[in-house]
């Protein structure tokens, strides 16, 4: 008996761990502006995929070209972080090294993918590659963060499927929509959360 109210008491001790530290994620995603970031970054990284389709692939450039917009688009990401981000601390926060962590890994698996295309002269199969990669960086944001990011990798999963059978100029206009979506919801959600948050400072408290 004594056994059972143990277990249960460890049970319910980490249950309050795991939800503490659930809450904290959200808290830190709030407080360090990851909503206004992520709206932002919905429009260049839209931006920079559409630029692949109309300029890269409806010219019929070296798949180097198509480096270029996502290039461009990793160093203005990068300004943005360093503009936005809001720092309580000098110390990065934990969630800050897990987003960056994730898509650095993005970056560096997305251009591995890009160099054996190119040394197998298979260009036309980058932005499945890229679709295929995007999906794995959403996915692993579903495992860290929030369980709804899932269903954004499944949705690339699709689009991976679906670009063989799509026009090679659209299939890059497809995937400017997703990433487009893909942060634009959640970067609404937090932005409107740290905006309501900061209404509720205005107001007087009785403590």
């Amino acid at each position: 008996m004594r056994s059972g109210i143990v277990d249960r008491d460890q049970a319910e001790k980490t249950l309050r761990i795991i939800r503490d530290v659930i809450q904290s994620t959200h808290e830190d995603l709030v407080s360090h502006n990851w909503g206004l970031i992520w709206l932002v970054h919905s429009v260049t990284n839209g931006l920079a995929f559409a630029a692949i389709g109309f300029w890269a692939e409806a010219r019929g450039l070296s798949l180097f070209w198509y480096l270029v917009p996502l290039a461009v688009v990793a160093a203005v990401n990068l300004l943005v972080l360093a503009l936005l981000m809001e720092r309580g601390s000098g110390v990065r926060s934990f969630v800050a090294w897990q987003v960056n962590g994730i898509w650095t890994t993005f970056i560096v698996f997305s251009l591995a993918g890009a160099a054996v295309l190119h040394l197998a002269d298979q260009p036309k199969l980058f932005c499945p590659l890229m679709a295929l990669t995007s999906g794995f960086g959403f996915a692993m944001m579903g495992v860290v963060f929030y369980r709804r990011f899932f269903y954004v990798a499944a949705i690339y999963l699709a689009a991976a499927v679906a670009c063989p059978w799509v026009g090679p100029v659209w299939q890059w206009y497809l995937l400017a929509a997703l990433w487009w979506l893909a942060l634009l919801i959640p970067g609404v959600v937090l932005h409107r959360e740290k905006l309501r948050r900061r209404g509720d400072d205005r107001h007087p408290k009785i403590l």
